[in-house]
């Protein structure tokens, strides 16, 4: 029954995500600036990176002003680290609640911490020092 649940609010909440930003609902870029992209790398490179250490895309989430990439990793069953990357290259990232995890707390951000060090660590070589 959960797993039909979570179907229908993955095919449903996306959409409606779509039409909030569309109305203004949510105009800016999430905070936790982690860095800029060096020029070694494009972010198609870096989506392939991620995917190999363990992240997805991230279906049930904000898409910030000029995002073109975002990407997930599930940690202990009920967070996620979240990172994005925006046109001009910046990345910014943090560590929350995930949507299946606790979906009140995910959206009231009850957590929602940089998580600085563990991104810095993941991308190191794919930053600008």
């Amino acid at each position: 029954m959960r797993r039909f649940l979570w179907r229908g609010i993955y095919i449903i909440y996306p959409p409606l995500l779509r039409l909030l930003e569309h109305c203004n609902i949510h105009v800016k870029r999430q905070d936790f600036r982690l860095g800029v992209l060096n020029h070694k790398a494009s972010w198609k490179d870096i989506k392939k990176y991620l995917i190999k250490q363990g992240f997805e895309d991230a279906i049930l989430a904000w898409k910030d002003p000029d995002e073109i990439l975002s990407m997930r990793k599930i940690d202990k069953e009920i967070f996620q680290y979240h990172l994005r990357i925006f046109s001009d290259m910046e990345v910014r990232g943090h560590y929350e609640y995930s949507s299946e995890g606790n979906p009140w707390r995910h959206v009231t951000e009850k957590k929602f911490e940089p998580a600085s060090n563990y991104f810095n660590t993941l991308l190191k070589s794919y930053l600008k020092e």
